[in-house]
């Protein structure tokens, strides 16, 4: 096949790639927590936003070329899918984080694969499997560990941040189930900046009671800093090298890295943020990784011969 042809043509790149991918996404939560120590989360929303649909758009043109002609539907199309890939996503992470531990947020957003594996059978795109139907309620059952249902209240420390995430995780997945339709018919990279650039519109819109309140000329040289990491590491890195490495990879090669993020990801909170992991965490972990990898983890007879 083409991308396996490219992955032996790269070498170990797409996976040194991949590797710095779950480093950079592993510091989105980490530096996002620092920046809102002085930007409210929609205008940290609003920021990578912007400046993600700008650079994106600058690396598409530079590597990918002029995009293609596009129908008045197609571009429709990708204006939906920026609703949940980029406006639900960014809004309902970030506003989520806020409220919750990096950690939490680093942990949660491993369900991605999950909500997609039910989506997917919930609109017929896939033809379920005994092993993928086990890893829903094991790692959903990670997930409702982590809330602690026995101590449930609104009055939680995490509770309300938790649950945004985990909305985030399952928008997210909406968009990648819905989106392999274009990527059929569009690169990676050029089809992710275009949905940037329709997603920064209306984030900005939402954002905007709290731009008009930013003084940007207060702002500390770390609240600065960190946000320009959001936006340079967290989102056009990962996304541009994800993008990249993912035309040389399988799927499932793609997905197996991102349990390395939550190491990146606890390594950062402690070190920047002093979140120390609980026993709670580390249980929920297990759950949650395992039940991914009975959801993902290719069959025997699906795996290519040496």
């Amino acid at each position: 096949m083409a991308a396996e042809r490219r992955a032996r043509e790269s070498g170990l790149a797409p996976f040194v790639a991949l590797l710095f991918v779950q480093l950079f996404f592993g510091t989105l939560p980490v530096l996002g927590k620092v920046a809102m120590r002085e930007l409210s989360p929609f205008t940290l929303a609003a920021v990578r936003g912007v400046f993600g649909a700008l650079l994106l758009s600058l690396a598409a043109r530079a590597l990918s070329g002029p995009a293609p002609r596009q129908s008045p539907g197609d571009r429709l199309e990708i204006a939906f899918l920026a609703l949940f890939g980029i406006v639900a996503n960014q809004v309902l992470f970030i506003s989520g984080l806020h409220r919750t531990t990096a950690t939490h947020a680093t942990l949660l957003v491993a369900t991605v694969p999950v909500f997609t594996i039910v989506i997917e059978l919930l609109m017929r795109r896939e033809k379920p499997s005994a092993r993928r139907l086990l890893g829903v309620p094991i790692a959903f059952g990670g997930v409702v560990f982590l809330l602690d249902p026995a101590g449930l209240s609104f009055g939680s420390a995490t509770l309300a941040g938790d649950l945004l995430v985990t909305a985030n995780s399952a928008a997210y997945a909406f968009f990648l189930v819905r989106a392999r339709d274009v990527l059929a018919r569009r690169s990676a990279l050029s089809f992710v900046a275009q949905a940037f650039r329709y997603g920064a519109v209306p984030i900005v819109f939402i954002a905007l009671p709290d731009l008009v309140r930013l003084h940007p000329a207060d702002l500390s040289a770390r609240t600065v800093a960190a946000a320009a990491g959001v936006v340079l590491l967290g989102t056009v890195g990962a996304y541009a090298l994800n993008a990249w490495a993912l035309a040389r990879t399988g799927a499932s090669t793609t997905a197996f890295f991102i349990y390395i993020q939550p190491l990146f990801a606890g390594a950062l909170a402690f070190l920047a943020l002093g979140e120390r992991p609980s026993s709670r965490l580390f249980g929920a972990a297990v759950l949650i990784f395992t039940g991914v990898a009975f959801a993902i983890w290719p069959s025997r007879a699906g795996r290519p011969a040496a």
